[in-house]
């Protein structure tokens, strides 16, 4: 069982909207998780769940800083770190989390990113352990945001600058290298989530998602255009494809035609 393990949803007052859902979702489909779980905000709150604590540190406070006051309150060797707009959408097995804490224990491993992407970062299998790959840190987005298992020590390693979620993620991959930090990623889908939100907006998806399942989501975001999820899909696509010394001379060159590029930045990979 994962009773070694906390559980942080990291969020904020502006999107205290999707709570519900999330929350709803993952009692649904990980009601035997055995942790504690806080949602991780800025602004006092007057919501409460029944299984879920809620940790305000702050309107002034940075996102990092969020982060750094919360683990605080951790008093186990892992921390399960999640979003809150990645809604769970499938069944997790407790136990199969659980493998991966004892696998962590095991092999000395500081994090496990429970989310395939980026495809690039990946290398060997671990041996003696099926579906789980060695991650190569040197990667940018090696080491993100989506969700995971980290060991306290090194996430808390991780937050010892102010930052935004922005560059706080793109910051992972050279804080891992500094930790030495041993770094893995299952493709095992024990963590499947709906991506519900961008740019503030619904995801097309994610609104047929709740039109489909009424009463996950209640709250009245605009749907983001299909112009913008088009060109957020060829961002993607094409960050994924090609290496970044390709993505920074495309975007160079289409910058000198006086285009705006739809090249994905070094921040965007």
């Amino acid at each position: 069982m994962s009773k070694n393990m906390t559980m942080l949803i990291l969020s904020c007052d502006k999107f205290s909207d999707l709570w519900d859902g999330h929350i709803k979702l993952l009692e649904q489909n990980w009601s035997d998780r055995y942790m504690e779980t806080y949602i991780v905000t800025d602004a006092f709150t007057d919501k409460s769940y029944e299984n879920v604590k809620i940790i305000s540190a702050g309107t002034d406070a940075e996102w990092s800083y969020r982060l750094a006051f919360a683990l605080q309150f951790v008093k186990t060797e892992y921390v399960f770190i999640t979003l809150d707009d990645y809604f769970l959408i499938q069944k997790v097995s407790d136990y199969s989390i659980s493998e991966l804490t004892g696998m962590m224990k095991r092999e000395s491993i500081d994090y496990v990113r429970l989310f395939k992407r980026p495809k690039r970062a990946t290398r060997e299998e671990i041996p003696g352990y099926r579906g789980i790959n060695r991650i190569d840190t040197a990667c940018n987005y090696s080491v993100n945001l989506y969700s995971g298992i980290w060991k306290k020590d090194f996430i808390e390693f991780c937050v010892k600058k102010p930052l935004n979620a922005w560059k706080f993620e793109v910051s992972l991959y050279k804080r891992a290298i500094e930790y030495g930090a041993k770094c893995v990623v299952s493709l095992r889908n024990e963590f499947v989530i709906l991506d519900v939100v961008r740019k503030g907006k619904l995801l097309h998806k994610s609104a047929r998602y709740f039109k489909k399942h009424p009463g996950i989501y209640t709250g009245d975001r605009e749907i983001n255009s299909w112009n913008y999820e088009i060109r957020l899909f060829i961002k993607t696509w094409v960050s994924r494809h090609f290496p970044l010394f390709v993505l920074k001379a495309l975007r160079r060159i289409i910058s000198k035609l006086g285009y705006r590029s739809f090249i994905a930045s070094e921040n965007d990979l």
